[in-house]
C-alpha cells in the first residue's frame, strides 16, 4: 500500500488543523477492527459495535480509513497527547496467509519502521512517530505531510518546464544522497511518491518497499513504468532509484503517464527505448536524463552526488541550485570563492581533519572578518544583511561536503522552517529548533563550551554562531531573542526562492 494514497484520498486532511474549533469538528473516531470498522463518536473509548478499543497505545485516534494494498491499511489520525496533531496510522494487514508470504511482508513492515527510525529527523522524510502491537496486531505511526503529490500536480496543471523539473531534481538528488549514503534504496521513486508542502519543499514519502543494502530477504517490489530494469528481476542498488528519478523527470516535462491496460506512450517494448527527449531540452538536461536511464546500470550514474556535480557544471545558475546545495564528491572540488579577499584553506583542512571545534572558532572568526567585525568582536543585523552571499555559502558548502550534509547553515534552514520557523517571533519554537540542533537541552541554553563538537553531534549543530546564550568570551547575552532574528537574517541569505509560494 502506498503512502500516496495516503496523501491522495485524504482530502479532509490536506491542511492540518489550525484551532481548537477545527480539531473538535472531527466528531468521529474510526473502529481498527478490520471486520468491523464502525464510526463511532470521539466521546467513547470503545467501538459501538464490537467493543474494540478505539485508541490506539492509549494516544492515537483513527479518524477515517484512507488507504490499503498488500500488506497494510493507513487511517488518517490525531495525536491526542499533542493537541490532537494529525498523524498517520498504518495497520499491518496482509491479504495473503501464505506463511513465507505472510513473513515476508512482516519483515518489509517492520523494516519500514526501522528505516524511518534509522534516517532520523530528515526534514524531508516523514518521521517515525511509533511502533508497537495492540490486540495481536502491528501498528506504524508516522507524521502527517500536508501537500499534494507530483502525480496530482501534474494531471491538474500539465507539464512542467525545464528550470521546474529541475528545482524538482534539486531538491529530490539529496534527499537520494542522504538515505543513499545510510545504506538504504527506496525502490518505488514516482510521482504519487512525492509531496509538496506549502512551502514548495518537496518531501520523500512510502518507505514499504524501502530496502536496507544488507538486508537478508529481497522481495520483488517496485511500480511498473518507473522501476529500473535490474529491479523488477530482483536486483537493486542506488542507481535503481535514479532511473526512477530520470522517468519522473521525463513524465514531467511530457506531462505523459502510464495507461491503465499497461500500455505506455513514453516507451516502446518492442525496441526497450524511451521517446525521445522533447525539442526545446537544454543539450545539458539531455544528458543527464539521458544518463539516468541507461539500462545497463554500469552506464548509468552511481550516485545522487554525481548528478549533482553534472548539475553545479551545466548551468547551476539556470538551473536554479545554489552552489550550497552542491555536495561534491571529491572535497578538492569544492570552490574557495570569496567577495572580500578571505582564506578558505583553513577552515578546508579543520573540516578535513573532523575537527569540529576548531572549525567552528574559525568560522566565527571568517564571519567576523566578512563583515568587518573583527574589532567589535560581534555579529550585528546591519552586518549580516550586508553579507556577501558568496562568502556565506562557500562557509556552508564546506561545512556540508565535509560533514556529507550533516552540518551547515543550509541544514539548519531546513530544519527551521521544517519545524514552522517564519519571520515572525516564537520564542517556543526557536527553543524546540535549539534542542532539535543540540544547543539547548533539558529547557537549558547549553555554553558554547558544553555542545558535543563531533560528527555524532546533532543534525544541524554547526555552525554554532547562535547557540549558546553566553558569548565566546563569557560576557551574558541576555535574551536570545536578538540571536533567533540574527538566525532568520543570515537564513534568509541562502538559497533565494525560485518559486513566489516560497517565499517565507
Amino acid at each position: 500500500m502506498s503512502q500516496s494514497q495516503v496523501r491522495s484520498s485524504s482530502a479532509p486532511f490536506q491542511t492540518p488543523p489550525q484551532s481548537d474549533e477545527r480539531v473538535v469538528s472531527w466528531k468521529m473516531t474510526q473502529c481498527l477492527n478490520p471486520d468491523c470498522l464502525h464510526s463511532n463518536p470521539n466521546t467513547v473509548s470503545h467501538c459501538q459495535r464490537c467493543e474494540s478499543k478505539l485508541l490506539l497505545s492509549h494516544r492515537y485516534r483513527a479518524v477515517r480509513r484512507i488507504g490499503s494494498g498488500g500488506f497494510a491499511c493507513a487511517f488518517a489520525a490525531v495525536d491526542e497527547h499533542r493537541l490532537r496533531t494529525p498523524c498517520v496510522i498504518k495497520q499491518f494487514l496482509p491479504r495473503q496467509q501464505n506463511s513465507d508470504i505472510l513473513q515476508t511482508s512482516m519483515n518489509l513492515f517492520r523494516q519500514e519502521a526501522c528505516i524511518l527510525r534509522d534516517l532520523g529527523n530528515h526534514p524531508q522524510i516523514p518521521t517515525l512517530l511509533a511502533f508497537f502491537e495492540q490486540d495481536e496486531r502491528f501498528y506504524l505511526v508516522q507524521e502527517f505531510i500536508d501537500g499534494h503529490s507530483l502525480f496530482e500536480t501534474l494531471t491538474t496543471q500539465g507539464a512542467f518546464s525545464e528550470q521546474q523539473v529541475h528545482g524538482v531534481f534539486s531538491q529530490l538528488l539529496p534527499i537520494l544522497q542522504f538515505i543513499h549514503e545510510r545504506e538504504v534504496i527506496h525502490r518505488d521513486i514516482k510521482l504519487s511518491n512525492i509531496i509538496r508542502q506549502p512551502d514548495s519543499t518537496l518531501v520523500l514519502i512510502d518507505f514499504g518497499g524501502s530496502m536496507a543494502a544488507s538486508a537478508d530477504f529481497r522481495s520483488i517490489t517496485g511500480t511498473p513504468g518507473y522501476a529500473a530494469p535490474e529491479q523488477l528481476q530482483g536486483q537493486v542498488c542506488p542507481a535503481s532509484d535514479l532511473y526512477s528519478l530520470g522517468v519522473i523527470g521525463l513524465r514531467l516535462l511530457t506531462a505523459s503517464l502510464p495507461q491503465d491496460d499497461g500500455s505506455d506512450p513514453l516507451f516502446d517494448p518492442q525496441t526497450q527505448q524511451w521517446c525521445p527527449f522533447p525539442p526545446n531540452i537544454s543539450a545539458g538536461f539531455q544528458h543527464i536524463l539521458t544518463k539516468l536511464l541507461q539500462r545497463n546500470v554500469k552506464q548509468r550514474y552511481a550516485s545522487a552526488t554525481q548528478v549533482l556535480e553534472d548539475f553545479a557544471i551545466s548551468a547551476p545558475e539556470a538551473v536554479g541550485i545554489p552552489i550550497s546545495k552542491v555536495v561534491p564528491s571529491n572535497p578538492d572540488r569544492v570552490l574557495l570563492r570569496s567577495a572580500v579577499g578571505l582564506d578558505y584553506r583553513p577552515l578546508r583542512n579543520l573540516l578535513a581533519e573532523e575537527n569540529y571545534r576548531a572549525a567552528d572558532q574559525e568560522t566565527w572568526y571568517l564571519m567576523l572578518q566578512a563583515m568587518g567585525r573583527q574589532t567589535e568582536g560581534s555579529l550585528s543585523l546591519d552586518s549580516l544583511r550586508q553579507l556577501s552571499r558568496l562568502d556565506l555559502e562557500t562557509i556552508d558548502q564546506l561545512w556540508r561536503t565535509f560533514s556529507k550534509g550533516r552540518f551547515g547553515f543550509t541544514v539548519q534552514k531546513q530544519i527551521y522552517q521544517r519545524l514552522g520557523g517564519t519571520t515572525a517571533f516564537d520564542y517556543p519554537l526557536w527553543a524546540t529548533f535549539g534542542h532539535q540542533v543540540g544547543w539547548c537541552m533539558d529547557r537549558q541554553w547549553l555554553n558554547y563550551s558544553h555542545l558535543n563538537f563531533s560528527i555524532q553531534a546533532p543534525r544541524g549543530s554547526f555552525p554554532a554562531c547562535f547557540a549558546d546564550p553566553l558569548n565566546r568570551t563569557g560576557f551574558a547575552r541576555g535574551s536570545c531573542g536578538w540571536w533567533r532574528v540574527g538566525f532568520v537574517t543570515l537564513i534568509e541569505q541562502l538559497g533565494a526562492p525560485t518559486h513566489q509560494s516560497e517565499t517565507w
